[in-house]
């Protein structure tokens, strides 16, 4: 049975496997996931580079305006052979404590906790 609760990711239990939707697009076999990880990308970085190897650390920032880091909000799938396979929460870059890093960080955490469950 699919299970579309998510705007970027579709878990399918009958055939043990996920669909990205927003990320790259495709579709992973539980059974290959080693590891699922919630991070944050520098905008600047994505799909210029190996996904989540430039990261925004959680935390307090003291910067504000146009010197406050923009990212997005992401899950980073480290597959058994060692490949990584990105799922971003939403298309949208945020910046720290905003209402969307909160609701982004909500979702990933949420659907991360699905992702272990299926893969343990």
């Amino acid at each position: 049975m699919k299970e579309n609760k998510f705007p970027c990711v579709e878990f399918d239990d009958e055939k043990n496997e996920l669909t990205i939707l927003i990320g790259s697009p495709e579709t992973i076999r539980y059974e290959d996931i080693a590891k699922a990880s919630v991070l944050n990308e520098d905008a600047g970085f994505r799909g210029k580079s190996q996904p989540f190897s430039h990261q925004v650390l959680g935390g307090t920032t003291f910067l504000s305006g146009p010197f406050e880091p923009q990212f997005y909000v992401g899950i980073k799938l480290v597959l058994k052979d060692g490949s990584i396979h990105p799922i971003y929460i939403s298309d949208r870059k945020t910046g720290m404590n905003s209402d969307i890093y909160h609701e982004d960080t909500k979702l990933a955490e949420k659907i991360k906790k699905k992702i272990d469950k299926r893969i343990q």
